[in-house]
């Protein structure tokens, strides 16, 4: 054993409403890890971009399961969503436990880790993929490669789905050349396009009529295309 497969960097464990893409509504049990190397300018957890806490594979067991409790529930009756910060910066640890878990796993990623993705998806029911726009990005930009993971995803069969963050500065030339690339690699794929929800000094949100223009426009790829906000801010929850 190793201390990458027997400690963990935790940003924060919470039992809430899934805010985003196809769980959107769903209680879940969320694991946040942290630890990023991405600057996104619509960042919302810009805490989790830095490791601040590292607890024993024990210690974390004992709070998630005392959140399950605490809602008279098991691990079977929850998804665990995993995310971060970037999950796949701690692959060893998730290739360790994710295994001994017991209940179904949604991961989250900037797809920047293809090669971690490829060993964490046998452990991983749903695949949430962030397709992030270069100009989106204050650093790390030349880390994307978000083409490869969702080639992994797809050759290895895992249920994913794609969001993509669209601001008041997103181009349809940007959107319709990410879409073209999405729908070469993984057709009938669940894309979301979600709104920024604004926060800090970071972008703004398109408008609702570019939004209905941009899902008319896109509407001739081979691709399960919504628009969806982040739910978990009008709720007023984590």
């Amino acid at each position: 054993m190793t201390p990458e497969t027997t400690t963990v960097a935790i940003d924060e464990t919470f039992l809430s409403l899934q805010g985003e893409g196809l769980e959107v509504g769903r209680p879940q049990l969320f694991l946040r890890l942290g630890g990023c190397p991405l600057r996104c300018t619509y960042c919302d957890t810009p805490r989790s971009w830095t490791p601040m806490e590292t607890s024993s594979i024990s210690e974390m067991e004992a709070e998630l399961d005392r959140l399950l409790a605490d809602a008279g529930l098991r691990r079977e009756d929850l998804m665990l969503s995993v995310t971060g910060g970037e999950p796949l910066q701690q692959a060893d640890f998730l290739c360790a436990w994710l295994p001994t878990w017991g209940g179904q796993v949604l991961l989250e990623t900037a797809g920047i880790l293809p090669d971690e993705l490829e060993r964490v998806l046998p452990f991983v029911d749903l695949l949430s993929l962030d397709w992030k726009l270069v100009k989106d990005l204050r650093r790390g930009g030349e880390l994307l490669q978000s083409e490869r993971c969702l080639m992994a995803a797809r050759d290895s069969g895992v249920a994913v789905q794609v969001k993509l963050v669209v601001t008041e500065t997103t181009t349809a030339v940007e959107l319709e050349h990410a879409l073209q690339r999405i729908e070469h690699i993984a057709p009938q794929c669940s894309v979301y396009l979600q709104p920024v929800t604004p926060f800090g000094a970071g972008p703004k949100p398109p408008n609702g009529q570019q939004l209905v223009d941009w899902s008319v426009a896109f509407a001739r790829f081979d691709l399960d295309l919504r628009v969806l906000t982040q739910m978990h801010p009008v709720l007023g929850i984590r």
